[in-house]
């Protein structure tokens, strides 16, 4: 019976190791599948720019200056003769003197399988000479048409960027996780007692011996010596794609045996124990496995970083409360959009604080709503709201929006997050704790792709809720009884000071409710499925006042937002056509601004549709940049002439020094690429003064003026135009 025993513990504990290193490995593979597959879309691109300014070295260096800028995961760009020679380093000012890497072999070896490499090149992990410090190159040949090598790009990721997120990993005593490339090479591992012998040793180990075994395979188990620190180790490796590498994660044999013995020595005890006293040994382990259970118990259900509950005692929740009768139940699950890439560039110990402040400022919430919150995974958290309807929880999801969306203060650095919020209800939507939770879950998915943030879930086609009835019926009244206005915000020539366009800003006059802004009914439109009726009728009414304009000699061009549903409607293109031909209105006079996240969601299928709107003669803008992460090869690639900064950039950007570096990368970016920028939301003479110095084109903010009723914009707009140059100021 023992010997059973011993065996059915052997073989749990493995098969538990194999399970908890595959999903390390995974989370490893995952992590550097991030960075170089960013690094592998845009060296290509750099390459296709340096070829077009061939021998003109100040200019390859501003621009891979401009690019390391722009992309925090690069720490220094470098430029190479064919024969080794390193031309330039962006970690030195330009025309230093410079180190020459061809006195170290290992570099010409790597040199020579770079130039062979059809793509970008992982190099061999080396102290740089230059940085000071342990980094991965990343290679990509720069040729002639003909085939014939012009310059290598590198781009120099430091080594600790790629594993300061493994070190505050919670893993066994003994584990070994890393990134290897398939010919034997470590790129990067922890722990490295000797990272000189490391990384410059060919492994020839268990591993490496699994990798030639099997070529082919994607994912798979390794057992045996390694050559790295000598021990016998069990180990899980993923391939990463589009690279010859494997990320890893392995124990030593001596700790797995160590785990199985604990596990054993209880029943081990016990049968030694039995004869002199079983009764007595069997209530002290019950009494301790008891405690034990009950400690994991309240373990499995709290989330440790935070103290808060995790996704099963939300569950739980959700249960206790219907259990108790509760009819209407209301929740709320949040999601951080751009919370990976805190932890990316400033390590996980920060990411840590952004989320207990954000458990905080939650915590504050749901104790004014009578509510519960919950941390259901690394950056998702739950908000439960019993006895509160669709309506109540939209609007506390604009309310807790505003809330996760301001900045925070962290290690002296002022960062901002965005969430998205989906919301499912009890009875709409699910009838169980386990239907509640996956409602709210999709309708979170259907916020990210969104532009809004906040969606609602919609269980099934044609089914709505009473409050979407009900906002459904308003629309429509609404455009019956033009009841919608189009408000115009001017945008000023920052040099010149004169106006030379304006933005339109829907706004709604109710009758019972009174001038909405567009924060309180473009979200419900956005969740409904009214967003593009609505959109519509801006088009048409800036298209009529454009021209009504024109006719008593006020000729601006106007700017209108474009949905993401709009964007994508096959009919786009046919309606637009129509408004202008009705209105007889020239395509110049207006532009479409599109959100920088909805032209990213397919960059390809977005650069078409773009391609069609310019060839109607429609000018286009990229609305809040800077709020995602644009990649600068893909960019380049979407035919707009604007880019518009967001305000959340220029609100601070006289005080907050990251502001305004973050500016200065938009407006170098932006004129690299050949397009003009616009600053949103100048509040300021301060503010005004500095973008101009800063050589932002346009701008549009209170300091010139509030959004007006059309009467009023007119009257502004016709004595702005017989105002000298340079004489528009704040009000």
């Amino acid at each position: 019976m023992l010997a059973g025993v011993s065996l059915w513990a052997w073989q749990q504990t493995r098969s538990e190791m194999l399970s908890n290193l595959r999903v390390v490995a995974q989370f490893v593979s995952d992590n550097a599948q991030a960075v170089f597959d960013e690094l592998g879309n845009d060296l290509p691109y750099l390459s296709r720019q340096l070829r077009r300014e061939q021998g003109d070295l100040a200019a390859h260096y501003a621009l891979l200056k401009t690019y390391q800028d722009f992309h925090p995961s690069v720490a220094s760009m470098a430029l190479f003769a064919p024969d080794g020679k390193m031309l330039l380093n962006t970690d030195r000012p330009f025309g230093s003197r410079l180190p020459d890497p061809r006195d170290n072999p290992s570099f010409g070896a790597s040199l020579r399988a770079t130039l062979d490499a059809s793509g970008p090149w992982i190099g061999l992990t080396q102290f740089g000479l230059v940085l000071g410090a342990w980094r991965i190159p990343v290679r990509y040949v720069v040729r002639q048409p003909d085939g014939e090598p012009i310059y290598i790009i590198q781009a120099a990721v430091l080594l600790k960027h790629i594993t300061s997120a493994w070190a505050h990993m919670t893993l066994p005593t003994d584990t070994a996780i890393g990134l290897i490339r398939t010919d034997g090479y470590h790129i990067a591992r922890l722990p490295t007692s000797d990272p000189q012998r490391i990384y410059s040793t060919r492994m020839t180990g268990a591993l490496i011996q699994q990798l030639n075994r099997h070529p082919e395979a994607k994912i798979g188990a390794y057992q045996g010596k390694v050559q790295t620190d000598g021990t016998r180790r069990l180990g899980i490796y993923v391939h990463l794609s589009r690279f010859p590498a494997v990320a890893y994660a392995s124990l030593s044999s001596h700790q797995i045996v160590l785990d199985w013995g604990r596990r054993i020595t209880p029943f081990v005890t016990l049968g030694v124990l039995s004869i002199v006293g079983f009764l007595g040994l069997a209530y002290l382990l019950i009494a301790r496995e008891q405690r034990h259970a009950t400690e994991l118990s309240v373990q499995s259900r709290r989330q440790v970083l935070t103290g808060l509950p995790n996704r099963i005692g939300a569950q739980e929740w959700i249960e206790s409360e219907l259990n108790r009768g509760c009819i209407t139940l209301s929740v709320l699950q949040i999601d951080l959009l751009n919370f990976k890439d805190i932890n990316t560039a400033l390590g996980t110990e920060a990411g840590d604080r952004v989320l207990q402040e954000i458990a905080r400022r939650l915590r504050m919430h749901a104790e004014r709503l009578n509510g519960f919150v919950s941390h259901l995974d690394a950056d998702e958290f739950l908000l439960g709201l019993p006895g509160s309807g669709l309506i109540n929880a939209h609007a506390a999801a604009q309310a807790i929006r505003r809330t996760v969306n301001s900045p925070y203060e962290i290690e002296g650095r002022t960062l901002r997050l965005q969430a998205s919020i989906g919301i499912a209800c009890i009875p709409d939507d699910a009838h169980s704790a386990a239907g509640l939770l996956r409602a709210v879950d999709a309708a979170l998915h259907a916020a990210k792709r969104g532009q809004s943030g906040v969606s609602f879930y919609d269980p099934q086609a044609g089914r709505l809720s009473d409050a979407r009835v009900s906002f459904q019926h308003a629309v429509e009244r609404a455009l019956e009884h033009d009841e919608f206005r189009l408000y115009y915000q001017p945008i000023i020539d920052l040099a010149s000071g004169r106006i030379v366009g304006a933005e339109g800003l829907i706004r709604w006059h109710d009758p019972e409710r009174g001038l909405l802004p567009p924060s309180e009914f473009i979200p419900l439109a956005e969740t409904t499925g009214w967003i593009a009726p609505l959109g519509e009728w801006v088009f048409r009414r800036a298209c009529s006042d454009a021209k009504a304009w024109q006719r008593i000699g006020l000729d601006l061009r106007i700017s209108v937002n474009l949905s993401a549903s709009q964007f994508n409607s096959p009919e786009l293109i046919e309606q637009l056509q129509t408004e202008l031909d009705v209105a007889e209105l020239a395509a110049r006079h207006i532009e479409l601004e599109v959100t920088e996240t909805a032209v990213m969601d397919d960059v390809l299928h977005s650069a078409e549709i773009m391609r069609k709107l310019s060839a109607l003669g429609l000018r286009l803008a990229i609305d809040d940049f800077g709020t995602g992460y644009s990649s600068l090869a893909y960019l380049r690639k979407l035919p707009a002439q604007t880019i518009k900064i967001d305000q959340s950039f220029i609100r601070d950007i006289d005080n907050d020094p990251e502001d305004l570096e973050i500016v200065k990368a938009i407006v170098a970016l932006a004129h690299v690429l050949g397009r003009h920028t616009l600053a949103e939301g100048i509040e300021t003479e301060a503010q005004y003064q500095l973008l101009k110095e800063l050589g932002v084109d346009l701008g549009q903010g209170y300091w010139f003026s509030p959004p007006l009723p059309e009467p009023k914009f007119l009257e502004r707009a016709l004595g702005w135009q017989h105002q000298p140059d340079s004489a528009i100021s704040g009000d």
